[in-house]
């Protein structure tokens, strides 16, 4: 586990200093999960603008959804 410092209001903190330490553990592991999910939800989301902005150059360019079947159809 890593160590990191987070700012938070004084009766969050209050209420943390009074965690039992198995309190403060579960704490833990639940702050440390809604982290991972927010940098899931935060790489997912440029993902998916990746994604729609290479379907935009692509229509652009002169892409349209029968070349692109004809294509997927040659891979075959």
């Amino acid at each position: 586990m890593e160590r990191i410092v987070l700012e938070v209001d004084d009766t969050v903190g209050e209420i943390y200093r009074s965690f039992s330490p198995e309190s403060k553990q579960q704490f833990s592991q639940t702050v440390s999960l809604m982290v991972k999910k927010a940098i899931n939800d935060a790489t997912f989301a440029e993902y998916s603008k990746l994604l729609d902005d290479t379907g935009n150059e692509a229509v652009k360019n002169g892409l349209t959804p029968e070349i692109l079947e004809t294509l997927l159809a040659a891979d075959d």
